[in-house]
């Protein structure tokens, strides 16, 4: 379990930082984990996509800034800053509308 706070703002922008040196164009990292609970920061540069793979247990993706398009097999799930929605499944993929960085919180196995 990791203690403390975050600064969700100061680390958002170091993820934009790393994925505008990524060559794939997007970055993540661990903010915390209690348990199976995770919350991850993604950062994902404007028109870059995080493929086709399994949802976890249970995901949700809150987003701090830009536009998330997640697809699935049902309708696409547009997702703008300061939106909060449960991931559908059981597999999608997210596309970046701008640089655009949220927290994806999963429940794992």
């Amino acid at each position: 379990m990791m203690h403390g706070t975050i600064d969700v703002a100061q680390a958002a922008a170091e993820e934009l930082e790393k994925a505008r040196t990524s060559p794939h164009g997007r970055s993540a990292r661990a903010l915390l984990h209690d348990g199976h609970l995770r919350h991850t920061l993604l950062a994902i540069l404007d028109g870059e996509v995080l493929g086709d793979h399994l949802k976890p247990p249970a995901a949700t993706l809150h987003v701090l800034s830009g536009t998330f398009v997640v697809r699935s097999d049902g309708p696409d799930l547009r997702l703008d800053a300061g939106q909060l929605a449960v991931l559908p499944g059981p597999r999608h993929d997210v596309t970046a509308e701008g640089d655009s960085t949220g927290i994806l919180t999963t429940l794992a196995d």
